[in-house]
């Protein structure tokens, strides 16, 4: 199958040290990669790996290790067993390498060394930041332009989601402001000015939604989205039911249900728009087994342009996928460790089993061990 255009600046590989419970980890990457294991195994530690280069790349670094409990706690077994973490990534023919020691001083990270480079080329670009950031920010050498736009445009492009959130206070279900659609926000926090803004800017993607949502929900009619407030600049989340005229509010609508319509805009949002390389852990909570075909569905379409990793605890959504789309982790010891599981050993039990089913059956490992 040929790349299209954004599949040849996909993640293609990442080598991890010393970062949480990842002693040490060399992975190749699909357009789809599915991570499956047991409670506590480390799935949300490599996910959250894309948080933190996602805060590198914009700057706020410090200020996320801040809020994560400082740099002690993202070194593996903290800094009296680890005395660096490394990070090195492939993204299309550029790669990208940094290396952070600790800072005794304010319990921060020190960039030791950080540099790009083409990956068939020997050369080495350093870049070079202030404390705590990355050098990414700053105007590289004109000969590094594309190895450091590549590697930029990943890291910026790569988006972390939690719909986890469905309860009264959630943000999705607030007045919020009109205009705070430039994308869909991390917890789906401005999901009505972004549906509103869809609706007027891109009827196609916007009618795709609704028919993705009807789908799961059958009662469910469209979006009753109304400007309102002074000089109509707040909107609320608001949907029409097939069989009644009033508007409900998004309070009505079932846990499931409200997840279900952020991942269908995740998905089906407008290409240019959608997030370039989406990351979410456990999409399938709370989700009945027929919204799980949707979504695999809807993961499978956005794979053609867009990147996606997501964890998974559920057999029904595995089952949905192909052997080579899993990565399998375990943890003995307090070591998580990342496997592909081999198709040819598989090929007899998916002669009958999904890859869900096989996990289950402990044939893969990523159980928990007793």
């Amino acid at each position: 199958m040929t790349e299209t255009k954004d599949q040849k600046l996909h993640l293609k590989s990442i080598k991890l040290k010393g970062f949480k419970s990842i002693k040490s980890l060399d992975l190749k990457m699909r357009a789809v990669n599915i991570l499956i294991g047991a409670n506590g195994a480390g799935k949300s530690n490599l996910i959250s790996l894309f948080s933190f280069l996602s805060q590198l790349s914009q700057g706020k670094l410090k200020t996320y290790i801040e809020q994560q409990g400082f740099a002690n706690t993202f070194f593996h077994f903290g800094i009296k067993h680890t005395s660096n973490i490394s990070i090195a990534l492939e993204v299309g023919d550029s790669a990208y390498h940094v290396d952070f020691i600790h800072s005794a001083n304010d319990d921060s990270l020190i960039f030791q060394e950080e540099y790009c480079r083409y990956v068939d080329s020997p050369k080495l670009w350093h870049i070079k930041g202030s404390l705590g950031e990355s050098g990414l920010l700053l105007e590289a050498e004109v000969e590094s332009s594309d190895v450091r736009h590549d590697t930029l445009g990943f890291m910026q492009g790569c988006r972390v989601y939690h719909f986890h959130d469905t309860s009264a206070s959630a943000g999705f279900k607030m007045a919020n402001d009109l205009h705070a659609a430039d994308y869909l926000y991390k917890d789906a926090k401005n999901l009505a000015p972004f549906l509103y803004r869809l609706r007027k800017k891109f009827p196609k993607s916007y009618q795709d939604i609704v028919v993705a949502i009807q789908t799961v929900a059958p009662f469910f009619h469209d979006f009753y989205l109304q400007p309102r407030g002074n000089d109509e600049q707040k909107i609320m989340l608001k949907w029409l039911h097939k069989e009644h005229d009033e508007p409900f509010s998004a309070n009505q609508l079932s846990d499931g249900t409200a997840r279900f319509i952020c991942l269908a805009t995740l998905f089906l949002q407008p290409t240019h728009l959608r997030p370039k390389t989406i990351v979410l852990d456990e999409p399938e909570l709370g989700l009945h087994p027929a919204a799980l075909v949707v979504l695999a569905e809807l993961v499978k379409s956005a794979a053609k342009e867009s990147q996606v990793i997501c964890s998974t605890q559920s057999i029904s959504f595995a089952n949905l996928f192909e052997a080579g789309d899993f990565i399998v982790v375990d943890q003995k010891k307090g070591v998580s460790t990342f496997s592909k599981p081999n198709k040819r050993d598989l090929e007899h039990w998916l002669e009958e089993y999904g890859m869900g089913d096989i996990w289950n059956k402990n044939l893969i490992g990523g159980r928990p061990e007793w």
